[in-house]
């Protein structure tokens, strides 16, 4: 089974003539499926094509209600992710465990920032309880606007590389700050190969083993109790790049059962065959390409076994 794990479809009712058209056709991307041999697509809201001037909270509910209706309608084909806020009040908490819970939405999709706030923020500790808690996969996504977009106006920079780096930034910030410290048990799911992530375990270890030397600057707070890479390798990387180097470094870095095939199909309209393609000129072990290519997710998703 070939479980693509990165997509983004969205409600008809959300349409603007600027989106890109795929991400409300279900139809196409079932016959895409078709001709890239994927059995099933996961989806979420990424917070980039979101109506404007209506209430996060609102937002939510329409979409876990359209992500709910999706996956009925289409079984097998269409897995629907909840959505949500880390920093929501207790009404987005009640509105994200209903989605677990009663919708029966197997994971959650979140930003890795809101409007520059990232999820080591004190606000995010009962989100990221209520994950622990529901024991489904959290998929973290870049937003819309990110860090150094005010230097990225040319050449479509946040998208291409604005938001593998928020997602870089944001968890480097989450695990150094105690974040896999205290949630030992999240299955986080990193989106783009998890940014710059699988490049950055030596830099990250060198600073740790030099923390007490304040030649190189403050390291606080020292709360972790083991190097960077070891929280590093606690993460799920997706496999969007469509660059087989950057998935291999992803695979040797967290290992081959914490990596997901993504395409980020819809809405990136590159065929989905080339995405798969990527995984399976990895040089690794068939059974390897089989559990990227479906076998992780499914068991992370609880639809093995």
């Amino acid at each position: 089974m070939v479980i693509d794990c990165h997509s983004h479809l969205v409600p008809k009712s959300w349409f603007h003539p600027k989106s890109p058209p795929a991400i409300f056709n279900i139809e196409g991307l079932l016959e895409e499926q078709d001709k890239s041999g994927v059995d099933l697509t996961v989806f979420g809201n990424n917070w980039i094509r979101t109506p404007s001037g209506v209430d996060s909270l609102e937002i939510v509910k329409q979409f876990n209600e359209f992500a709910a209706e999706a996956t009925s309608k289409y079984p097998g084909r269409l897995l629907g992710l909840a959505s949500s806020v880390p920093f929501g009040d207790d009404r987005m908490l009640r509105e994200t465990e209903r989605a677990v819970r009663d919708y029966g939405l197997k994971g959650i999709m979140v930003g890795s920032s809101v409007n520059g706030e990232y999820l080591d923020s004190a606000r995010a500790l009962p989100f990221f309880e209520l994950v622990t808690e529901l024991n489904v996969p959290l998929f973290i996504h870049p937003p819309r606007v990110t860090i150094g977009a005010e230097k990225m106006e040319i050449f479509r920079l946040p998208e291409m590389l604005g938001r593998p780096f928020d997602t870089t930034l944001s968890l480097a910030r989450f695990i150094l700050t105690g974040g896999l410290e205290k949630f030992p048990n999240l299955k986080l799911v990193c989106a783009h190969v998890g940014g710059a992530l699988p490049m950055l375990p030596g830099r990250l270890g060198f600073g740790y083993e030099l923390r007490r030397d304040m030649s190189f600057g403050p390291w606080e707070p020292d709360v972790l109790t083991k190097p960077p890479a070891a929280y590093i390798q606690q993460l799920y990387l997706d496999t969007v790049s469509l660059h087989t180097p950057a998935v291999l470094c992803a695979v040797q870095t967290v290992g081959a059962d914490h990596v997901l095939f993504g395409s980020d199909f819809p809405p990136v309209p590159i065929a989905l065959k080339r995405s798969v393609e990527v995984v399976e000129a990895l040089s690794v072990s068939e059974e390897d390409k089989e559990k990227i290519l479906g076998g992780n997710a499914a068991r992370l998703l609880g639809l093995s076994g």
